[in-house]
């Protein structure tokens, strides 16, 4: 997707519904509805919004923010603006059955409560957890057809990252697409962890950064997945006007942020202005750059 004139993205959610409102909020895209419980009132126009995965898990409102991203989606199509959502890797453990095994087997009396949380937020509102994310229920057809990666306006917005071995968006997408098929999420690109939901540090390698972004043709990447990846925790962080870290640890299990997202402008000449929002103290801005000369 080209030519979007304003992008704003949110990481990781995890469950976090009044986080979740406050970075809706503070980047102008959407209000708490008046009318409806666990809804939103879309207020961005024609902007692009982009979630990186990770909806589910710790918080206690999973399926309510599934609900209002869902919403969300038919709201912003019919004001001209678009909402992306892409899979994350704890769509892909909701999916696997990983998720209800934690939430009988871990020790940890909190941890286990994280998971315990996800499958209360279905069963609380009547539904039967099993039959909603099934291959035929709501929740397990939505998630089955949320895309790996999303490319707006020439940066890869992406949960995890870059794989670890440089690869095409086209190979990438038809391993994607052949693991959908099969299935099976305890397997494959769900579970790997040197593919794109899983994969952390890559940030570090320039030379592997550089070559991924030259094979993929992007001039940058926003993901999520790892709080404070390139700094300190509940902050989102810049890396050589080319990579964006926006997981910020809303949630309450991580109590390292009350919300926040990241806006980019696209201003004449090719200028892309990338600002981050808070809704607790001042927005900053990251960095600007002309994309005409970078190409």
């Amino acid at each position: 997707m080209e030519n979007a004139n304003r992008v704003c993205a949110i990481g990781d959610i995890h469950g976090a519904f009044d986080e979740l409102s406050n970075s809706l909020r503070v980047l102008k895209v959407a209000t708490l509805s008046k009318t409806e419980k666990f809804r939103f009132d879309w207020i961005g126009g024609k902007t692009v919004l982009v979630f990186t995965g990770d909806f589910t898990d710790r918080g206690k409102y999973t399926k309510q923010v599934y609900d209002s991203v869902i919403d969300l989606q038919e709201k912003a199509l019919k004001a001209g603006g678009r909402v992306i959502a892409t899979i994350g890797n704890h769509e892909a453990m909701l999916l696997s059955g990983q998720i209800e095994y934690w939430s009988k087997t871990r020790k940890d009396p909190v941890k286990r409560q994280n998971y315990i949380n996800t499958i209360v937020s279905f069963t609380n509102d009547g539904l039967d957890f099993h039959e909603a994310i099934s291959e035929k229920g709501k929740y397990g057809i939505w998630i089955r057809n949320l895309p790996l990666f999303a490319i707006v306006n020439g940066y890869m917005f992406v949960h995890g990252g870059i794989c670890n071995k440089p690869t095409t968006k086209t190979a990438i997408a038809e391993e994607f697409k052949e693991c959908i098929t099969k299935g099976d999420f305890s397997k494959g690109i769900f579970m790997s962890h040197n593919d794109v939901l899983w994969n952390r540090k890559w940030w570090d390698d320039d030379i592997l950064v550089s070559r991924n972004l030259k094979t993929f043709g992007i001039k940058g990447v926003i993901f999520g997945h790892t709080i404070g990846a390139l700094g300190s925790k509940g902050t989102i962080y810049a890396k050589d006007k080319r990579l964006v870290s926006i997981d910020i640890g809303m949630s309450p299990a991580y109590a390292n942020s009350v919300g926040g997202g990241i806006e980019i402008l696209k201003e004449p000449r090719g200028i892309y202005r990338f600002t981050a929002h808070y809704p607790d103290r001042p927005s900053e801005e990251l960095f600007t750059v002309n994309t005409e000369i970078a190409q």
